[in-house]
């Protein structure tokens, strides 16, 4: 099995965690091996001690960098040194600076992973992480679709269930009767006991405020969209709904209009662009403090001045009231976080596993219709009833059902 290229695409990564062998059989006996052979020609002499702790950096970095890389995701851990401080994350994982570093650009220089720089903005409120990519080299040393079949994730059941960063005031966490905390609880304490790809507890982070993020992040968020079709829940074929056009949806809904089946086909049939141009357009004109800035983020998109004003020109039109370029985008995602948060408690609560993926959830298929009685009647008690939101499948119907 090889891994191949590494994706192009830096969003699908996720941090090192935690990770074990479940048997010690002899489909891991190339894996050990291939251990006691780096920590004997590591660069640098070491004690018994130190070998031991090395084996460990060693085995939590490959062990991550396979089961990821099989699944075309990146690891992303950090290299600085302020990042291992003593009760951190990476410390709690038993990850120093010294042999972290040391494992990183031995891995590198023998060929077994590739590495980029950059900075992450995904789920656990870290900043600067390298990401790593096994190489084929790596994948054919080990047998990496057998050991795969070994390995596991722990359950973290002492991971903070909310999560506050960069808050300008003291803010470490919440009280255990906050609703968040309660709920966030109550949901892993039913998932833990139930089984898909990518298992993983979920958390819920807020940035710089209160008002700020507020999005639900579990592991198998970061696989990428074929491979989410393909899992399946405690054995069984799973369907995905989806808010369409959720963040505008809600905006138009609170402003007391009626929202249209697909507001982003309409204001692409206004224009004569792409919907999906319309989306990167209001993705950006919700997300900026200033049209200045998000029409620099629209350049990319290869958006002139001429085209930028068409789409403003048009959505305003249809919808006068909605608040462009005032950073509004993050406190919809705290809105969205918050439905999604009594979606999989209520489905907790019934048995049901409920999976976030932003602004849609998987369920099994024999489920879909709960989870869609759910997300119409939760998204009217947040944002407003009567409203109307469109709801889709993304996921195609299993064969047989």
């Amino acid at each position: 099995m090889d891994f191949g290229r590494p994706p192009e695409d830096l969003d699908y990564s996720f941090p090192l965690e935690p990770m074990r062998v479940k048997a010690l059989g002899g489909q891991t006996d190339s894996f050990k091996e291939f251990l006691t052979e780096l920590v004997k020609t590591h660069p640098t002499k070491l004690t018994a001690k130190q070998r031991d702790d090395c084996r460990s950096v060693y085995r939590q970095v490959l062990l991550n960098v396979i089961y990821n890389s099989t699944r075309r995701i990146y690891t992303a851990l950090p290299r600085g040194t302020a990042a291992f401080n003593d009760g951190g994350y990476w410390s709690k994982l038993g990850l120093t600076y010294r042999f972290t570093v040391a494992v990183l650009d031995r891995l590198v220089a023998d060929g077994y992973i590739v590495q980029m720089k950059g900075v992450y903005n995904g789920p656990g409120g870290f900043a600067r992480l390298t990401r790593i990519f096994g190489t084929n080299k790596l994948s054919r040393r080990i047998d990496a679709e057998i050991l795969m079949q070994s390995a596991e994730f722990f359950w973290d059941d002492d991971a903070a269930p909310v999560v506050l960063t960069n808050f300008p005031y003291s803010a470490d966490m919440l009280s255990d009767d906050h609703p968040d905390v309660i709920r966030v609880k109550a949901i892993n304490k039913f998932l833990k006991n139930q089984a898909w790809q990518q298992k993983g507890p979920i958390r819920i982070i807020y940035k710089n405020n209160p008002m700020y993020g507020g999005r639900v992040y579990t592991r198998f968020q970061n696989l990428r969209r074929e491979a989410r079709y393909e899992m399946k829940i405690d054995g069984e074929p799973i369907v995905e709904l989806d808010y369409k056009a959720n963040h505008l949806s809600m905006l138009i809904a609170l402003v007391g209009l009626t929202v249209p089946a697909d507001p982003y086909q309409l204001i692409a049939s206004d224009t004569n662009l792409t919907r999906e141009q319309v989306k990167k357009f209001v993705t950006a004109a919700l997300g900026a403090s200033s049209e200045g800035s998000a029409f620099g983020a629209m350049k990319q998109h290869r958006f002139n001045r001429q085209v930028f004003e068409s789409v403003k020109d048009a959505l305003l039109s249809r919808f006068p009231e909605i608040p462009l370029f005032k950073g509004f985008g993050t406190a919809l995602q705290s809105l969205e976080g918050q439905i999604a948060l009594d979606i999989m408690y209520e489905g907790a609560q019934a048995g049901i596993v409920v999976l976030p993926v932003h602004d849609s959830f998987i369920t099994t298929f024999k489920n879909k219709q709960w989870l869609l009685e759910q997300m119409m009647g939760q998204w009217a008690c947040h944002v407003r009833a009567a409203a109307g939101v469109k709801i889709d499948a993304k996921a195609p119907r299993p064969k047989g059902n």
